[in-house]
């Protein structure tokens, strides 16, 4: 399983795992978007690209995930997925599609994207990040 949610008394904790930064970032939106809105109930009509630069991997994935956050809020749509276009070490560019909020998709609120127990981290060929989300 890449998304595990995990306990936290007031927020939303999670952990995702993938064979590389570039899937762990994907993973990442993914929950994401489903904290947000419940994702099988939205359609991927409306795409934004996003970019994100960062000298740590993990206040890079923090940024790009509050990039989108961002966006999200800003143009009032719900996220479904997340690729990746690129990765150099330092940037990251993406593209995010989704489509217009309903409030029947709706789930939470997320505030924002914290560095608070944030961690990117490879353990042999296995990539793992833990996100907290202000809610």
């Amino acid at each position: 399983m890449p998304i595990e949610f995990l306990e936290h008394k007031a927020d939303v904790l999670f952990e995702a795992r993938a064979e590389s930064f570039e899937r762990v970032a994907e993973e990442s939106a993914r929950a994401l978007f489903e904290t947000i809105a419940d994702t099988s109930k939205l359609t991927e009509e409306v795409e934004v690209c996003i970019s994100a630069q960062a000298n740590a991997l993990d206040e890079l994935l923090v940024f790009a995930l509050s990039e989108l956050l961002s966006e999200a809020d800003a143009r009032e749509l719900f996220f479904k997925s997340f690729i990746v276009d690129s990765f150099d070490g330092k940037e990251l560019k993406g593209t995010a599609r989704g489509c217009e909020r309903s409030p029947a998709a709706g789930r939470t609120d997320v505030k924002a994207v914290t560095l608070h127990e944030c961690s990117v981290k490879k353990h042999e060929n296995e990539w793992k990040a833990h996100i907290l989300l202000d809610v």
